[in-house]
C-alpha cells in the first residue's frame, strides 16, 4: 500500500511543479507587458533542448555497452550530464534571445523567459511524472494495478512502479516540489544571466552560464548517484536558488544596465 501520507505529498508537489509556473507567468503578464512571447519561447527552446534533443539522445546513448560502462564511473558521468545540460539549455537561450527576442533585451522579458524555460521544465519532468504516481499509487491501493497493467507491461516493470511508490521515503516525494520552486529562480537567474550575453555581445556571459549550469547539476547528480541523504542535496539546491534570488534583484545593479 502507498500511504496517504505520500499521496498527500504527491499532491502538493503536483500543485507547486504545476501551479508555481502558471502563477508566476499570470504575475509576469500582469506586471509587465508584452512579455507573453518571452515566456512562450522561453518553454519552447526548453522543449526542444531538452524534451526534443538532449534527452532522447541520452536515452539512445544508455542502450550503448560504452555508454553503460562509462555511467559507472559516477564523476565523469555526473559531470557530463551537467555539461550537456548546461550547452544545450544555454546556447538554446542564446539562440531564444538572440534570434526570436533581439528586440526585447530588456530586464522584464529577461524574466519572462526563465518563467517560460522553467515553468515548462517543471511540468514536464515533474508534473506528468507525478500525475502518473498519484494514478499508480490509486490503482496499487485498490488491487488495480496489475489487472491494468497485466499483458501491456512485463511483471519486472510492475514490480518496479510497486517498489519505486510503496519504499521510497514520503520526504523524497515532497521535497521534489520544493526543488521546483528553487529550480525556477535558478532558471531565471540563468536566462538573465544569457540575456546580458546577447545585450552586451560578450560570449564569455555564455561561457560563464554554461559553466555554473555544469556547477549547479553536476554536484546534484553526484549526490543522488552515490545516494547523499536527499535533505543535503536538496540543501545545495536551496543554496544555489538563494544566491539566483539575489542575481535577479540585483541584475540591474550588478550589470549596471539602465532601462526606462
Amino acid at each position: 500500500m502507498v500511504s496517504n501520507l505520500k499521496v498527500i505529498f504527491m499532491c502538493i508537489t503536483l500543485l507547486l511543479s504545476v501551479g508555481l509556473p502558471v502563477v508566476l507567468a499570470v504575475i509576469v503578464l500582469k506586471k509587465y507587458s508584452g512579455v507573453l512571447k518571452s515566456i512562450l519561447i522561453g518553454a519552447l527552446i526548453f522543449f526542444i533542448s531538452q524534451i526534443v534533443l538532449r534527452i532522447p539522445i541520452l536515452q539512445i546513448l544508455s542502450k550503448q555497452s560504452y555508454f553503460v560502462e562509462f555511467s559507472k564511473h559516477y564523476i565523469a558521468y555526473s559531470l557530463f550530464l551537467g555539461l550537456t545540460a548546461g550547452i544545450f539549455e544555454e546556447v538554446g537561450r542564446y539562440i531564444g534571445f538572440r534570434g526570436f527576442l533581439k528586440d526585447r533585451l530588456n530586464y522584464q522579458n529577461g524574466l519572462a523567459y526563465g518563467v517560460g524555460h522553467g515553468g515548462i521544465e517543471s511540468i514536464f519532468l515533474v508534473g506528468i511524472a507525478y500525475i502518473n504516481n498519484i494514478v499508480y499509487s490509486f490503482l496499487i491501493n485498490s488491487g488495480s494495478l496489475d489487472i491494468l497493467l497485466k499483458g501491456k507491461v512485463s511483471p519486472e516493470v510492475i514490480r518496479s512502479i510497486k517498489s519505486a511508490l510503496i519504499e521510497t521515503p514520503a520526504s523524497t516525494f515532497l521535497l521534489a516540489g520544493f526543488e521546483r520552486v528553487f529550480t525556477m529562480a535558478i532558471q531565471i537567474a540563468l536566462s538573465l544571466l544569457v540575456l546580458v550575453a546577447v545585450k552586451r555581445k560578450r560570449l564569455y556571459y555564455l561561457a560563464f552560464a554554461i559553466l555554473l549550469h555544469t556547477i549547479i547539476d553536476a554536484p546534484a547528480a553526484y549526490m543522488a548517484l552515490v545516494k547523499v541523504n536527499i535533505f543535503a542535496i536538496e540543501f545545495v539546491v536551496l543554496l544555489w536558488a538563494v544566491l539566483s534570488l539575489v542575481y535577479i534583484i540585483k541584475w540591474k545593479d550588478i550589470h549596471r544596465i539602465q532601462e526606462s
